[in-house]
């Protein structure tokens, strides 16, 4: 059993990477329309040319913590010099560049965003690699990533509403501080960035890796990918992860223009409110998802969880501009679901680790997380600048005080019905990927058995 001191260490490296992730998620893409002044169309190229990028790493990163031997582990080393580069990284991306060119805009903003996307992956890869390497006990992985999925959302929470306090409107805390919306981004990014470093640090230095059996993966990236994708449990397990995350990638990114833009509120104290509602239900709610779970099978919640969202999600189309009872209401609802969309996927995830070492005779966790990044990575990028996209096709106007009223329903629709129906696809991969408890301790007792008859 893994102490729960460590637990809650080791939530806090995602409680590091939810606070940047956070901030990016709900406010990069407006900070970089609507702050820097960069058009749509190349911010939707900032977003796929980084994200093509990180991708490409991601696989990289995988294969060289598997191989990597030192005092501190083979992930925990990457963490714990890793750290101030990536906080670093974060804060140059809320940087505005002094100049109107937009050509210079865009390749100052590739450039952060990429440099920031390979400090990521140096730091994170390893980092959500860790659970196969601290526990194999299949309910002790459930009860490891309920507490991380729980630090995530309070990361979520500190990098999304105490971001929208600082910076975001006329009321925020850093605009009425230096009259400036360039400035008071600037200083959010210094000010959560320098938070990261510390946790990610904190987290690095006291967590254990208990469990190292890595024999060297000498495949390619071709060989591992087709090995990995013979696996069916790889395959389904994969596509519901990959979008259950990309629903929730639409839905941050689209929120803060939902909120400010077809709703009509000024930022600030608003803003901060509306993105803390849903996170709060969420890390309120973990606890009850964690013992359904325990329950039930892990897709079958899974599945529920996925109809509750997406039926919640649609108020957000009929939402009375300005009316803030209704959007509390609905952020609440949707809270309760996140945490269920979020916590069994990444419960499900390690356990395909060892299908892997089953079929293949090779245990190979960083690759592994490896490819389920890059592919994330791919699928986020165009996501995000499909929507990016979209906004820019119907007639947003980025730092315009007003929309147009096609605009703003573009905005509502985007957010109320898309999400929703990626959630109820994945519930098709979510029941094909099903590894249930007895056929996970059978496969587990076998490979114990082979490594003693060695």
């Amino acid at each position: 059993m893994i102490p729960r001191r460590e637990k809650i260490f080791y939530g806090m490296g995602d409680l590091s990477a939810n606070i940047m992730f956070g901030a990016i998620s709900f406010f990069l893409l407006y900070f970089m329309m609507n702050v820097a002044g960069l058009n749509e169309v190349y911010t939707g190229f900032v977003f796929v040319i980084a994200k093509g990028w990180d991708a490409i790493t991601d696989y990289l990163m995988g294969r060289i913590s598997d191989k990597t031997k030192s005092k501190y582990g083979k992930r925990r080393v990457y963490m714990l010099f890793g750290a101030i580069p990536f906080g670093v990284a974060f804060m140059l991306l809320w940087l505005t560049p002094d100049v109107s060119d937009q050509i210079a805009k865009f390749i100052y903003f590739t450039f952060a965003y990429v440099l920031f996307c390979t400090t990521w992956t140096i730091v994170y890869v390893p980092y959500t690699a860790l659970t196969a390497n601290m526990t194999q006990d299949y309910d002790e992985r459930t009860s490891l990533n309920t507490v991380r999925i729980i630090m995530a959302n309070i990361g979520l929470l500190m990098g999304a509403a105490l971001f929208a306090l600082l910076a975001d409107g006329p009321e925020s805390i850093f605009y009425k501080l230096f009259g400036s919306y360039q400035k008071a981004y600037a200083m959010s990014g210094f000010v959560f960035g320098l938070a990261a470093i510390i946790i990610m640090w904190l987290c690095a230095r006291n967590i254990k890796e208990r469990v190292d059996h890595s024999e060297e993966n000498k495949a390619g990236f071709f060989r591992t990918l087709k090995e990995f994708f013979k696996l069916k449990e790889f395959r389904n397990t994969t596509l519901y992860y990959l979008m259950s995350m990309i629903g929730f990638d639409v839905i941050m990114a689209v929120f803060i223009f939902l909120v400010n833009d077809s709703l009509g509120f000024g930022g600030g104290d608003d803003s901060m409110l509306f993105v803390a509602l849903p996170l709060v239900v969420a890390i309120s709610s973990a606890i009850v998802w964690e013992k359904l779970s325990n329950r039930f099978s892990k897709h079958q919640v899974y599945a529920g969880a996925c109809v509750y969202i997406s039926v919640v999600l649609i108020a957000c189309i009929f939402i009375p501009a300005q009316s803030y009872l209704a959007l509390l209401i609905v952020c609440a609802l949707v809270g309760f679901g996140m945490s269920a969309i979020q916590i069994l996927p990444w419960a499900s995830l390690p356990d395909v680790v060892e299908i892997d070492e089953y079929h293949n005779g090779v245990r190979r966790e960083g690759a592994y997380y490896g490819i389920i990044s890059f592919l994330y990575k791919v699928a986020s990028g165009i996501s995000i600048a499909i929507v990016t996209w979209v906004l820019g096709a119907v007639g947003y106007n980025e730092g315009a005080a007003t929309q147009t009223e096609t605009a703003k329903m573009a905005i509502r629709l985007v957010i109320g019905i898309l999400p929703g129906i990626i959630f109820l696809l994945s519930i098709i991969f979510a029941y094909r990927a099903k590894i249930n408890r007895k056929e996970f301790n059978r496969v587990k007792e076998e490979l114990m058995l082979r490594k003693q008859n060695k």
